[in-house]
């Protein structure tokens, strides 16, 4: 998942390096649902740490009634130091990722933005793109030890 920041600068700033505390903190994000054709689809996200430049973490997908479609795996989001300094910051960021099911490793793209309220919470979607379309999911997230 790439982070970027929303809008454009007439002048570049530089923030400072995420610091330890703050790349040791864990993303934790609520469960969310979206409707699809007949049915309902739950996301689960694990708490998300941050390795390197990714923050990285498990997630489930609960398909009603199509159990058949059900999926667990690797959650992967792009997360440069500029860019969680300027989330952590409150300014709105757009990012990219992936979700690579257990079962058939086939990675699905990801897309989003988060929009803090608060500097250790805010809101956040998913997009994920998959064979039959796109599914949108809205929830909010906060950072935690």
């Amino acid at each position: 998942m790439l982070f970027v920041s929303k809008g454009a600068d007439a002048q570049a700033v530089v923030s400072p390096p995420v610091n330890a505390a703050q790349a040791s903190r864990i993303m934790f994000v609520d469960p969310s649902s979206t409707k699809v054709s007949l049915g309902k689809v739950n996301l689960i996200v694990n708490p998300l740490t941050r390795k390197g430049n990714l923050y990285v973490g498990e997630y489930e997908i609960k398909v009603t009634p199509y159990y058949f479609k059900n999926e667990r795996g690797t959650l992967e989001l792009v997360a440069p130091d500029d860019s969680v300094q300027k989330l952590l910051g409150g300014i709105p960021i757009k990012f990219t990722g992936k979700a690579t099911d257990n079962k058939n490793s086939k990675p699905k793209v990801i897309i989003g933005n988060v929009t803090p309220s608060a500097n250790d919470r805010g809101n956040v979607t998913f997009t994920i793109v998959t064979d039959n379309g796109l599914m949108v999911f809205n929830t909010s997230y906060h950072f935690g030890e």
